[in-house]
């Protein structure tokens, strides 16, 4: 029985769902979607894919997931795993055969050497690619990083610039280049995929980490989060990494696109980390990372510094629209900027004597805050004194009212507590009246 169970756990999903109960499939990732054959459903939520040997299925509008065998006892209603098997014999015989998935890019032969292709690339003008990412959102200095240690290169194809990122492995071996067209939404990658990641020292050890489709996407979080978190790119929305490489993550932030083939990955990575915490990246309604960190409702933060550079690069630009799409930033984002910066200017200004400043009263921000944190230690220390003295007299006190009570009762005489020694009342003798 179990040899026959396991047969049947490998035949293809796709080709028996179609051929005994019509349903149609388009492929999503690494797997394949259709409509929910256990109900209606507004938007195909029936996912199909194969790991390893084995098929799988799971549908989110009723929540059913499992094997052949699952799947065909909730469809027939059959409770006992020998009906079923008994139910599949008779309906598919002994045609049985399990379906490998498609052939990935990793498989195909090239004719051409990413390495020397790479060298030719670097030796582009690198300028286009940094206009292109900033104006995406990326952070300046992080776009600056990546042009410097040469994950960026410039490639020039067909008449058209993109933005080319070299991929590499945990060890440096370039494994392939993820190209963005700069000004158009094409994209191809030369080589076999790999996954993307700034982050190989620290996975192994980090708490949690991010996986993403796209670098765009994985450059994007790390400007959100301030570089604060471990993350992974994977040049798509196939699980194309070993399990191990998270091994040691207790927890994994799903970052995926919000459409059909984010939702498959995302499948995908409950069933690799069935025993790990989950969690998806709060998109707040945007369909991606980028757009997210586009978004008007997602101002970028700007240090003191970059406020200043930014202030004195608008007092020299003629293009303003420009110069925000240079520092990622909306328009009306950038000019609250400045206008602020001016309003501490002009306070500044305004705030000044003629003369020499005392020597008592600050030079700076710097020294003003210094001063008040002086001024705070002293009245920490003032506080401690005078707490200091309080019980340092009610302990005098105490001593005082013991030494009485120790005095009276020496003498014999009684003692209360509230008013002290009770001295015996002096009766005086009446005179005798003259006879």
């Amino acid at each position: 029985m179990s040899v026959c169970i396991e047969a049947f756990k490998q035949v293809n999903l796709v080709e028996f769902l179609k051929e005994h109960y019509g349903l149609k499939f388009k492929r999503s990732g690494s797997g394949y979607v259709a409509s929910s054959p256990f109900g209606a459903d507004k938007t195909p939520g029936f996912f199909v894919r194969q790991l390893g040997s084995r098929w799988f299925f799971k549908d989110f509008s009723s929540g059913l997931g499992g094997s052949i065998i699952d799947l065909v006892g909730h469809l027939e209603r059959l409770s006992g795993v020998g009906d079923i098997v008994l139910y599949l014999e008779g309906l598919v015989g002994g045609q049985w055969a399990s379906v490998g998935v498609d052939e990935t890019p990793s498989e195909i032969k090239r004719d051409y050497d990413v390495e020397e292709l790479y060298h030719s690339f670097r030796r582009e003008d690198p300028d286009a690619c940094r206009r292109y990412l900033i104006g995406r959102g990326i952070d300046k200095d992080l776009v600056e990083e990546l042009i410097s240690e040469g994950e960026v290169v410039h490639n020039r194809y067909h008449g058209k610039s993109y933005c080319c990122f070299a991929v590499r492995n945990a060890s440096g071996d370039l494994k392939c280049l993820d190209n963005h067209e700069i000004g158009g939404s094409g994209k191809f990658v030369l080589g076999p995929k790999s996954v993307y990641s700034r982050d190989w020292k620290t996975l192994p050890h980090a708490s949690e980490a991010f996986i993403s489709e796209g670098i765009i996407d994985y450059l994007s979080i790390k400007t959100l989060e301030c570089n604060n978190i471990a993350g992974i790119a994977l040049l798509g929305n196939q699980l194309i990494f070993n399990a191990d490489l998270l091994a040691g993550c207790g927890r994994i932030i799903s970052a995926f696109d919000g459409d059909r083939g984010g939702t498959a990955a995302f499948v995908d990575l409950v069933e690799l980390y069935p025993d790990k915490e989950l969690g998806e990246y709060p998109l707040r309604g945007h369909k991606d990372p980028n757009e997210l960190l586009q978004s008007k409702s997602h101002y970028r933060r700007l240090s003191a510094k970059e406020k200043l550079e930014l202030f004195r690069a608008f007092q020299r630009s003629d293009n303003k629209t420009e110069l925000a799409r240079q520092w990622g930033l909306d328009r009306s984002h950038m000019y609250a900027i400045i206008r602020d910066v001016e309003e501490l200017v002009i306070a500044g200004l305004s705030s000044r004597r003629p003369g020499r400043r005392p020597k008592d009263l600050p030079q700076s921000i710097m020294d003003a805050w210094q001063q008040i944190e002086e001024l705070r230690d002293e009245n920490r220390n003032l506080s401690l004194e005078r707490d200091e003295s309080i019980c340092r007299e009610e302990f005098l006190k105490l001593r005082l009212k013991w030494s009485e009570i120790e005095a009276a009762e020496l003498r014999g005489e009684p003692f209360d507590e509230k008013i002290g020694v009770l001295r015996k009342k002096q009766i005086k003798k009446k005179r005798k009246g003259k006879q």
